[in-house]
C-alpha cells in the first residue's frame, strides 16, 4: 500500500492575530500541509520552533519582545539535531533594509503580506525542498540594493574550498541565475548543476542560493570583479 508523504509542518510567527488565523486556515486547506501553530513575537517563535520543530516558519520582522531579524539569528544558531527550519520572511515593504537584513541572517526568502495564496504556497514547497522560491529574482535586487554598506570580512580567499567547476557555478548563482540557465551556460544537466549547487552551499556553510548572493557581496567576489 502506498503512503502519503509527511506533511510540510509550518509556524506562522506574526503579532497580528487576524492575519496568522488567515494564514493558518490557508495551511490547513491544503493537502500538503499543516499548521503547527502560531506565535506573535520573536521569543514565543524561538520557543515554538524548540517545541514544535516545523520545516517551514514563516516569520513577521516587525514584532513586539523580540523582532524577526533576532528571531530568525537565534532559530538558525539553535539548529536542532535534525536541522533547523527553513524561515521566510514576510513583509509589508518590498524594497526594505530589514528584508535583506533577514536573507543576510539565513532567511531562506521573503513573502510580502498582499501576496497571492499561490505565491505564499509556492514560496513554502520551495522552502521545505530547498528549491529556487517564486521571489528569489527579487531577493537577489534586495541584496544587490543594500549589500554595497557591508564590508569584507576576510581578507582570505573565501572561495578556497571550492573546486574550479563549483567556483564558476558559485559565481553563476551569484549573478541570480537558475540552474537551467547555469546548465545551459555550463553546457551541462539541470542535475549536475543541483548537484554542484548544493556541495557549494554545504562547503561555505550556507542555506541557500540567495545566501550565495549575500556571500558574494559580503567578500567583494561582485565589486572586484570576481563575479563575471
Amino acid at each position: 500500500m502506498r503512503t502519503s508523504p509527511p506533511s510540510t509542518r509550518v509556524l506562522v510567527v506574526d503579532d497580528q492575530r487576524l492575519f496568522s488565523s488567515g494564514m493558518a486556515m490557508l495551511l490547513e486547506a491544503q493537502p500538503d500541509l499543516v499548521c503547527v501553530g502560531t506565535a506573535a513575537d520573536g521569543r514565543e517563535a524561538v520557543e515554538a520552533v524548540r517545541r514544535e520543530r516545523p520545516d517551514v516558519v514563516l516569520m513577521d520582522l516587525r514584532m513586539p519582545v523580540l523582532g524577526g531579524i533576532d528571531a530568525t539569528r537565534r532559530i538558525l544558531e539553535e539548529a536542532p539535531v535534525d536541522g533547523p527550519p527553513q524561515i521566510i520572511a514576510l513583509t509589508t515593504i518590498r524594497r526594505d533594509e530589514a528584508v535583506f537584513a533577514a536573507l543576510a541572517a539565513g532567511a531562506y526568502a521573503f513573502l510580502t503580506k498582499d501576496a497571492a495564496p499561490e505565491v505564499v504556497l509556492g514560496t513554502i514547497r520551495a522552502a521545505a525542498v530547498g528549491a529556487p522560491a517564486p521571489t528569489d529574482d527579487e531577493a537577489v535586487e534586495i541584496v544587490r540594493q543594500f549589500a554595497a554598506a557591508r564590508g569584507v570580512h576576510e581578507s582570505f580567499d573565501p572561495l578556497r574550498e571550492l573546486t574550479a567547476r563549483e567556483t564558476e557555478i558559485f559565481h553563476l548563482v551569484a549573478r541570480g541565475l537558475s540552474n537551467l540557465e547555469i546548465a545551459a551556460h555550463q553546457f551541462v544537466s539541470e542535475a549536475t548543476v543541483k548537484s554542484h549547487v548544493r556541495s557549494v552551499l554545504a562547503k561555505l556553510g550556507l542555506r541557500g542560493r540567495i545566501q550565495v548572493v549575500v556571500f558574494a557581496y559580503e567578500h567583494a567576489l561582485v565589486q572586484n570583479g570576481m563575479t563575471p
